[in-house]
């Protein structure tokens, strides 16, 4: 069967994030984890996490991600500097804070 290259459009950001050595994970995150990110108060939207330069984030360690969301809604007036925390479910994972906003990007997915 022939590939399908499907553009999808993703708000993205690069950030600084930290992971909680306590009370949140007890292993590492990869490329395409997808926690739900509070920016706004009460308010969780979800995104994707990918790495930049390293292949995981242990439980206590920090790092320099891209994160993309498929929608900007929930982001409040996001800028350089903008702060949030990310979450399972209820639980908070870890914290972040908005190192550049890229903005809107096409992605192309590849389907069988």
């Amino acid at each position: 069967m022939d590939k399908i290259n499907t553009m999808l459009k993703t708000f993205r950001i690069q950030a600084e994030i930290k992971i909680k050595k306590e009370g949140g994970r007890s292993w590492p995150i990869k490329t395409g984890y997808r926690p739900g990110f509070n920016f706004l108060g009460n308010h969780q939207t979800s995104g994707q996490i990918n790495l930049l330069k390293r292949d995981d984030i242990k439980p206590g360690e920090q790092g320099v991600v891209e994160v993309d969301f498929f929608s900007d809604e929930l982001l409040g007036n996001i800028a350089s500097g903008s702060e949030f925390r990310f979450y399972e479910g209820p639980t908070e994972i870890g914290v972040g804070k908005v190192l550049n906003v890229i903005g809107w990007v096409e992605n192309i997915d590849q389907e069988d």
